[in-house]
């Protein structure tokens, strides 16, 4: 018994022994010295100059209790993933990866003592921030560019540095990181293609293809092989004729219709004045837009579920996934260039079969007198009334009940937003015959809306003749989701199939030229939402009276490198847009009513107690 407590203590020992061992030292205070000013994010010595965000550092080292966090072996791996980082669209200096390798040549860490190796591994630590927040939410500030149009929440400190802690003390730091990025299977399809552009680009640029007559099927014409050639680089194109033989064989066709269908255009296998425009487009100028395409979708996938809706703003599309895949696609109508449909994510919640539409202030405005298809109701007494001019939206709402000739059609999908839009039906269904299809307000209209909503609920109970007995009733039901769904509202002019054939589409919104020309500058300062302070206590002559609480105004949720401001106020100023979602209560999961509903910015919202509610919510756009 003796000899073996003691050869459980001696194992004991050993084990702190090796536990120390292994502990690396503090860089003699100066890792403290360095970041700990930057903990409360109102100072910004020179120690804190270059870094991402010097505030989620020092917490970090705090964390560790001032301790190095560096040996050469993570910083090997930090080089491969800031070298690799060129076929994400990134510049592998983003990521100090010249400064490693010159770090690592010299001899690695082990040469630097004091300052020099503090500063070496606050820089490392910069690097894999800078990866990992770049990789997951973008190397830009959506909010800055197309003001308006695109939206995202701020970043959780908490959720970083439980990246940056777990990556350093993983056996593997670049196979854990690369683990932790969220890569969905559109993202790794573009990456795919920008892999192939970028052995092109290594070719040099093409040769454009000279104008001249339309070409089609069974033609003979000195550019066929140029086209072939084409096709072959970017869509890996394998033709069964010699490379030279100029006809144009149907083979071919068959492959300018997918790459018709990718970028847009009519599928005709014709190459006429817009392919031939499509196809000679610069692989700098591809490439380029590539970049940018894969930083939009960086912007809105963190933690994305296997199971989302997709809807693609610029291809008029909209994806059902499941299981990451496309499951089920179908055409949309999206807004204007006037009344754009912005980019942003939320969660659908509910289904409305039948619904009403309360016309937005916007269009009643312009339209006078309603036909009897309206109900025209005083906001003050909330009765009907007859009216020969319903233009004031202050004095009444004007209501369209559920019919056939509704605006929002038989059905409509709602994921509660700032924003003021969703997915619906229409009654105006011969617009999704055209290829080009921006004429709403900018909600997004549904082709299939009635197929969608079953595949939605995708339940026993919820067949296609359910929902078809439930549009029939005319009365409007309310249907929560099992499980709220993400929904992805992106605007991207470049994606790629899974072979890694990349579309190009127009630029509708004339969106791309804004984050074109930010594209291969630094990185914005980050949007990381660190907790507010708790108020400063107010020193009173009386004991017995409380201090005064801090100004409301000052109770705010704080943003590394600026305050919550433009687009962000923006957004608050849109809540005030959405509908009255709240259900009619009912027995019965099929019809419960709708939970309280929160825009996706509710957690940056500053608090002040005391001040007026909106005046009236107006509905959202259709």
């Amino acid at each position: 018994m003796l000899l073996a407590g003691r050869t459980r203590l001696l194992t004991s020992l050993l084990v702190l022994a090796t536990l120390f061992a292994v502990e690396p030292l503090a860089a003699d205070g100066r890792l403290r010295e360095r970041l700990e000013p930057l903990l409360d994010g109102t100072q910004t010595p020179s120690a804190g100059q270059g870094l991402f965000s010097g505030r989620l550092l020092a917490e970090l080292y705090l964390e560790r209790n001032w301790n190095d966090a560096w040996d050469d072996q993570r910083a090997r791996s930090m080089l491969k993933l800031a070298r690799e980082s060129r076929f994400d669209g990134f510049d592998p200096s983003d990521f100090r990866a010249d400064e490693i390798r010159a770090l690592l040549d010299a001899g690695g860490l082990g040469r630097l003592a004091g300052a020099e190796r503090a500063k070496a591994d606050i820089d490392l630590s910069d690097a894999l921030l800078r990866y990992i927040h770049h990789s997951r939410f973008g190397k830009y500030d959506p909010r800055r560019i197309n003001r308006g149009q695109n939206f995202t929440p701020a970043v959780d400190p908490d959720g970083l540095k439980a990246d940056l802690a777990g990556s350093l003390a993983a056996p593997d730091l670049a196979a854990h990181v690369d683990a932790l990025v969220p890569r969905p299977f559109f993202y790794r399809n573009l990456k795919r293609g920008y892999q192939r552009y970028l052995a092109i680009a290594e070719r040099g640029d093409w040769t454009a293809i000279p104008p001249g007559a339309n070409l089609h099927v069974g033609l003979r014409d000195s550019r066929v092989p140029l086209i072939r050639e084409r096709l072959a680089l970017t869509d890996g194109y394998r033709a069964d004729v010699p490379a030279s033989d100029p006809l144009f064989e149907p083979a071919l066709a068959e492959s300018v219709k997918g790459f018709q269908r990718r970028c847009g255009l009519d599928s005709d296998g014709v190459i006429g004045p817009r392919t031939l425009d499509a196809l000679n487009e610069p692989v700098e100028v591809r490439l380029a837009k590539i970049r940018a395409n894969m930083e939009r979708m960086r912007w809105l996938y963190n933690s994305l579920p296997d199971d989302f809706v997709f809807v693609d703003v610029a291809a008029f599309r909209l994806d059902l996934i499941r299981n990451g895949k496309v499951d089920w696609t179908t055409r949309t109508i999206v807004g204007t260039t006037t009344d754009q449909t912005p980019m942003f994510r939320d969660e659908m919640e509910h289904i409305v079969f039948n619904p009403t539409w309360t016309v937005p202030a916007s269009i009643q405005k312009t339209m006078g007198s309603v036909s009897s298809r309206y109900q025209v109701v005083d906001r003050r007494t909330g009765r009907r009334v007859s009216t020969s001019d319903a233009s004031d939206h202050r004095r009444y709402r004007i209501v369209q009940p559920p019919g056939s000739n509704n605006a929002l059609g038989q059905v409509k999908f709602m994921f509660p937003n700032g924003h003021a839009i969703y997915l619906h039906d229409t009654p105006s269904r011969h617009l999704f015959a055209r290829s080009e299809r921006a004429y709403s307000h900018g909600c997004i209209r549904v082709k299939d809306p009635l197929v969608f909503a079953e595949r939605l609920l995708n339940k026993p109970g919820w067949t296609e003749t359910e929902v078809d007995r439930v549009v029939e009733r005319g009365s409007t039901r309310y249907v929560n989701l099992d499980e709220h769904l993400p929904v992805l509202i992106y605007y991207l002019t470049a994606v790629a199939d899974e072979a890694g054939r990349v579309g190009f589409r127009s630029d509708i919104y004339q969106r791309d030229d804004a984050l074109l020309a930010v594209m291969g500058g630094p990185a914005h300062p980050p949007r990381i939402a660190f907790p507010a302070p708790p108020p400063e206590e107010h020193p009173t002559t009386d004991p017995e009276i409380d201090p005064a609480p801090a100004p409301a105004a000052l109770r705010v949720a704080s943003i590394d490198g600026e305050g919550i401001a433009g687009d962000e106020g923006a957004a608050l100023e849109r809540a005030s847009m959405r509908e009255a979602h709240a259900a009619p209560s009912s027995s019965g999961s099929a019809a419960r009513a709708a939970p309280p509903l929160l825009p996706i910015h509710q957690p940056l919202r500053p608090l002040f107690p005391g001040s007026p509610a909106p005046a009236g919510q107006l509905p959202p756009r259709f």
